[in-house]
């Protein structure tokens, strides 16, 4: 059992993150417009673009695609210029077991953009692109990286790296959520936490939450949830270190639910450790940790 684990790790960590298995849904319900073709047609070219395009060189099968839903929802429209918000959701399978856990959670206020109905979308990785496509091709290399953190020491870096870059070429952008300066939840700081030394305990936390962690608990419960427990000290540190990190707040908006049910069941643990961590880094969670016991 031992081999065909680390035989399955070997080869997600070679072939895993190569391309999306995402759906991609424009809710355009809060605009009072009769015609809704536009938004029909965006939602089909969004979904095309996201899954057929190929994010990196190499091929993967489709059981090793990355699992994630879009949600858009257009505010205001007017003149092929969308003021709009993201939902995004992305999951991966845990080994040996039916169960899909989230890795990444996160809405996006700031996502508008420009978009002509029919208009080409197509990603060039060394150039600025149109509004619409950066935004979606940033959160794509954000989705790709975090889940390869999850199967890999510091496995995601490439795609960080690529998501930095459309940072970069977006800072003349006459859009909100690109820049530095604008505040400390956008698009910029979100990439600059993930990929940058002073928060490496963060991708430290999310390889050994998941794969040293969840992945372990097929046929080594109490040594995956000590791993869990462990990943959640290392987050501690961090808010020591970094009080109110984005990266935290994204880790426990995605893991909140799954850490109450992991510790509810299953082979006894001593939670005292567990409990004070958890109210120390992720207080506005507190109502939910009480169920842990």
């Amino acid at each position: 059992m031992r081999n065909h684990f680390f035989i399955l790790i070997f080869m997600s960590c070679v072939v895993h993150a190569q391309v999306l298995d995402c759906q991609v849904r424009v809710n355009a319900d809060l605009i009072d417009q009769t015609n809704t073709q536009v938004f029909e047609t965006l939602e089909k070219e969004l979904n095309e673009f996201v899954n057929s395009t190929r994010w990196v060189e190499r091929r993967s099968e489709v059981y090793n695609r990355v699992s994630c839903n879009m949600l858009i929802t257009v505010e205001k429209y007017n003149n092929d210029e969308f003021q709009a918000n993201l939902q995004i959701q992305a999951s991966r399978p845990v080994f040996g077991s039916s169960y899909v856990t989230p890795v990444f959670n996160r809405k996006d206020d700031d996502f508008s953009f420009s978009y002509q109905e029919f208009e080409s979308l197509n990603f060039n990785p060394n150039n600025t692109n149109s509004s619409l496509v950066s935004l979606i091709s940033y959160y794509v290399y954000i989705i790709l990286g975090i889940d390869a953190d999850t199967f890999s020491s510091n496995g995601g870096t490439l795609f960080y790296e690529q998501a930095r870059k459309i940072v970069d070429f977006s800072q003349n952008s006459r859009y909100l959520g690109w820049k530095q300066s604008e505040n400390k939840n956008n698009r910029y700081w979100l990439v600059d936490q993930l990929d940058s030394s002073p928060f490496s305990l963060f991708r430290k936390a999310m390889y050994d939450y998941h794969l040293n962690g969840l992945d372990a608990m097929y046929d080594r419960p109490e040594e995956g949830k000590m791993m869990i427990a462990n990943s959640i000290s290392s987050l501690r540190e961090l808010s020591d270190s970094r009080p109110n990190s984005l990266v935290i707040q994204i880790f426990f908006d995605a893991k909140s639910d799954e850490i109450v049910q992991l510790f509810l069941g299953g082979p006894s643990f001593d939670t005292s450790q567990l409990l004070d961590d958890l109210n120390r880094v992720a207080p506005f969670f507190a109502g939910k940790w009480v169920q842990i016991k």
